[in-house]
């Protein structure tokens, strides 16, 4: 790879909702700001694998969106360097009337795939979800798991320079999520620099190196993936 370069930084990057309430020393309203991100900064290096931290709230959701350009920082820069993929759910965007095939042929020239690589792109996802005909009929008149597995599929074809994954994804059957669950791992392997988002930390140890942890919108913990556990573990106990 060579000399290594930065592939995210992340320059006192904050980040503040506003909600509406309504109380009886305000009964017209009022709207509160409130700091999802609060000043962090970190830099992070072409290839790493990172584990992202922390409780239920702490703003890790918000923090993979502004990365992957969904949400303004409200202060503070990021700069990110390749193609940036946010694997948050499983639907990339499909069309319900068209059919499976015909969904993965339009979406992969959105995401990027050239157009002499398409065929074997949607060759690979239709071995993969396994659908059989279903594939070529209409995706409105899929079910939830049949969804879940062509959506699966198409995101972990791609190759991303950066892949940012919000949770580790439960889409079908007991066989097929262990199916999904070694393309998942083979994903983020062969993908460039990698951020999940976890509260397993058995894949976290296994998976990455560096380990990233928030707690109420601030980064309190930057470093080797087992200190920055064993740190996790002794919050949340």
């Amino acid at each position: 790879m060579g000399l290594n370069r930065e592939s995210i930084t992340v320059k006192k990057l904050s980040l503040e909702y506003h909600e509406f309430s309504r109380t009886k020393k305000t009964p017209w309203g009022s709207i509160d700001g409130f700091k999802a991100l609060d000043s962090i900064s970190f830099d992070i290096e072409e290839g790493e694998t990172i584990a992202l931290l922390g409780r239920n709230g702490a703003g890790k959701s918000t923090l993979l969106k502004a990365l992957g350009g969904l949400l303004r920082p409200s202060e503070g820069e990021i700069t990110t360097y390749g193609r940036v993929i946010l694997l948050a759910g499983v639907d990339p965007g499909f069309l319900p009337d068209l059919s499976g095939r015909q969904n993965i042929q339009e979406l992969s020239k959105a995401y990027g795939i050239k157009e002499n690589e398409i065929d074997d792109f949607s060759k690979s996802i239709e071995d993969f979800a396994g659908l059989g005909e279903a594939f070529d009929r209409r995706f409105g008149g899929y079910s939830t798991g049949m969804r879940g597995k062509l959506g699966f599929g198409f995101i972990t074809a791609l190759n991303p320079s950066i892949l940012l994954i919000d949770e580790t994804l439960g889409v079908g059957d007991i066989e097929f999520r262990k199916k999904a669950q070694a393309r998942l791992k083979e994903f983020i392997r062969n993908s460039g620099t990698v951020i999940i988002s976890t509260h397993s930390l058995g894949l976290a140890k296994e998976l990455c190196e560096r380990g990233l942890l928030l707690n109420n919108g601030k980064l309190v913990s930057d470093g080797e993936i087992n200190d920055v556990i064993e740190q996790y573990s002794s919050m949340i106990k």
